[in-house]
C-alpha cells in the first residue's frame, strides 16, 4: 500500500489570496474608505482562484484557497455596500440641494401654523419661559442646601422640592394661560 502524494501546489498562491483577503476585509469595514477595498478584495479573488486550480492540478489542499475566495467575496460585497450608501446618500443631498426653495417654504409656513396655534391657545412663551427658569432656581437653591450631606430622608426632601418647583410651574403656565383667555 503506497501513502497518499500529497503536494503543496497552490498554497502560495492561497496564502497571498487570504493575506490580500483579511486586508481588504479590514479596510472594508472603515467607514468612507472601505469602497478602497475593491482592489485588494479582487486580486485576492484572483489568486484564490489561481491556487484552487493550481490544488486541483497538483493534488494539493484547496482548504487555503477556499478560505481565501470567502474572505474576498465578502470584502467586494462589504465595499459595495459602500458604494450603494454613498451613492444614496449623494442622490439625497442632490435633491435636498435641488428642492432647497421647498425645504426654506415648509420651514416658513411651519413658523406661521406655529406662531397662530400659540396665539390661538394664548401661550406666552415669554411667561412661560420666566415661570420654568423661576421653577429652576428655586430646585437649584433645595439642592444646593441637600448637596452637602445625601442620605434618604435628604434624598427624600430634595424629591419633594424638585415636585414642588414643577408644581409651581406648571401652575404658573396654566395661570399664564388663564388670565391670558379672561383678556
Amino acid at each position: 500500500m503506497e501513502p497518499e502524494k500529497t503536494s503543496t501546489a497552490g498554497q502560495v498562491m492561497g496564502i497571498i489570496g487570504i493575506v490580500l483577503g483579511i486586508i481588504s476585509l479590514i479596510v472594508a469595514f472603515i467607514p468612507c474608505v472601505g469602497v478602497v477595498a475593491f482592489l485588494p478584495a479582487t486580486l485576492a479573488l484572483i489568486f484564490s482562484i489561481i491556487s484552487i486550480v493550481q490544488a486541483s492540478q497538483g493534488y494539493g489542499s484547496k482548504g487555503l484557497g477556499i478560505g481565501a475566495l470567502i474572505i474576498s467575496l465578502v470584502a467586494i460585497i462589504i465595499a459595495a455596500l459602500w458604494i450603494a450608501v454613498f451613492s444614496g446618500a449623494s442622490t439625497i443631498a442632490d435633491k435636498l440641494i435641488r428642492n432647497s426653495d421647498k425645504i426654506e417654504k415648509f420651514g416658513k409656513e411651519f413658523e406661521k401654523t406655529f406662531n397662530e396655534e400659540m396665539e390661538k391657545n394664548n401661550i406666552d412663551m415669554e411667561a412661560a419661559s420666566d415661570s420654568l427658569e423661576s421653577a429652576l432656581r428655586d430646585l437649584e437653591n433645595e439642592m444646593d442646601e441637600v448637596e452637602a450631606t445625601l442620605d434618604e430622608k435628604t434624598a427624600h426632601d430634595a424629591a419633594a422640592a424638585a415636585a414642588k418647583a414643577i408644581k409651581k410651574a406648571t401652575d404658573g403656565l396654566k395661570n399664564t394661560r388663564d388670565s391670558a383667555k379672561n383678556k
